[in-house]
């Protein structure tokens, strides 16, 4: 990690270019990017997009959370995460075999309600309580996969999936792009013996999440369309679980192909998106992936930050209007969405809405504000460009550890 925790984006770009002994042009060439853009971002003048930062790191040889400052260690540690986060890489040991502690097993359905809670948490971005809790969670269903038979085996791995799901969500988000792969890994071995398809595509879904760190957005729309392929069927007979995952599909290849810079792409999957979600009638909870008109528009503005298009972005955003319902059973796209709109803000001069919109997302996800790296960026951007800075950024620089 860098020691300066106010250091921006751009300014660990040039650090790590130095250290590689490269010029900004040679740095340029080798990322593929506008040697006039890389100048601005390391400059502070232009902001660091993740397409930018992910190319600057494969040419540079490093992982992209060096560049965006990942893990935030202080942070983690003030937060207590530290022996969650030992734990669950401890319960990642085991995914394969019984180890006959002579513990009676508890029903399935009595650890159902268990593996919900870590959605409920999930969603409310509520990392550390998923850190704490996911790990016996985790013993329990793998020693449940290892003893029961059948149906009852395909159930348990089908629970153990979607628990990795929400420990990858969290090790993902905190930065641990390790331990996030080593989920991935143990997440698809439970689908593939689950007996549900859509486990399947949804693992397909976060992998290709991973390509938004790498900059191979070929990959992961490569995934999508495979994965949009094995759900057409059910999708064009209207199961809801099926419209569910194709809506989300197309949501994540809309911002892959944002962030491959292919604008007219991403607007084509953005419409697809629409019409699914018009075929559901409404925002739709479900037990793989949620889904409906809410997360499109989000991602109508998400698309126009990945593209550059700030005033657009912050003209979609104007015609939002979340349900209540939706704010309250989905506060992580409700916070991201407004770490989103605070970057298109600030990049239109617009400060005072950036921040009160980084407030925003801080109400309804506080540890995703405070562990995500673009609001930290959008903080450190506001105190660089007003001096003397008002008692509401300097209290939420100071919350964030900037």
């Amino acid at each position: 990690m860098p020691d300066d925790t106010g250091m921006h984006i751009g300014a660990r770009i040039a650090e790590q270019r130095k250290l590689a002994h490269l010029t900004q042009r040679g740095l340029a060439q080798s990322a593929h990017v506008s040697f006039s853009l890389l100048s601005k971002v390391e400059s502070g003048h232009r902001p660091a997009s993740p397409a930018l930062v992910a190319a600057c790191a494969r040419a540079l040889g490093i992982e992209s959370s060096v560049l965006v400052g990942q893990p935030y260690t202080e942070e983690i540690r003030a937060d207590r995460f530290e022996a969650p986060l030992a734990a669950l890489r401890a319960s990642l040991e085991n995914w394969d075999m019984a180890l006959d502690t002579g513990v009676p097993l508890r029903p399935l359905d009595h650890i159902a309600p268990s593996v919900s809670g870590l959605g409920q948490a999930r969603r409310a971005a509520n990392y550390l309580k998923v850190a704490r809790d996911a790990p016996a969670v985790i013993d329990e269903l793998v020693e449940s996969t290892q003893q029961y038979e059948g149906s009852r085996r395909e159930r348990a791995h089908q629970l153990l999936a979607y628990t990795y799901r929400c420990v990858h969500d969290v090790v993902y988000k905190l930065g641990h792009l390790d331990l996030g792969n080593t989920v991935l890994a143990r997440m698809s071995y439970s689908a593939e013996r689950s007996g549900d398809p859509y486990m399947v595509m949804l693992t397909a879904y976060l992998r290709a999440q991973g390509s938004f760190s790498t900059g191979r957005h070929d990959v992961g729309l490569r995934l999508m369309n495979r994965s949009l392929d094995d759900v057409e069927e059910a999708a064009t007979a209207g199961e809801r679980a099926a419209l569910c995952v194709q809506g989300n599909l197309r949501l994540r290849a809309a911002i892959l192909a944002a962030r491959s810079g292919d604008a007219e792409q991403a607007r084509a999957e953005l419409d697809e998106a629409a019409a699914t979600a018009k075929r559901l009638g409404g925002d739709t909870q479900n037990y793989v992936l949620s889904f409906g008109p809410s997360n499109t528009s989000i991602h109508k503005v998400a698309v126009e930050v990945e593209l550059g298009n700030y005033g657009r972005a912050v003209q979609e955003a104007r015609e939002i209007r979340f349900p209540a319902e939706f704010v309250e059973t989905s506060p992580d796209r409700v916070g991201h969405h407004f770490i989103d709109l605070s970057r298109a803000q600030l990049w239109t001069g617009d400060r005072g809405g950036a921040l009160e919109s980084l407030q925003k997302a801080r109400h309804a996800a506080p540890q995703q504000a405070r562990f995500h790296p673009h609001a930290r960026e959008t903080v450190l951007a506001l105190r660089r460009a007003d001096r003397q800075s008002s008692e509401t950024l300097a209290n939420l620089a100071h919350w964030m550890g900037i």
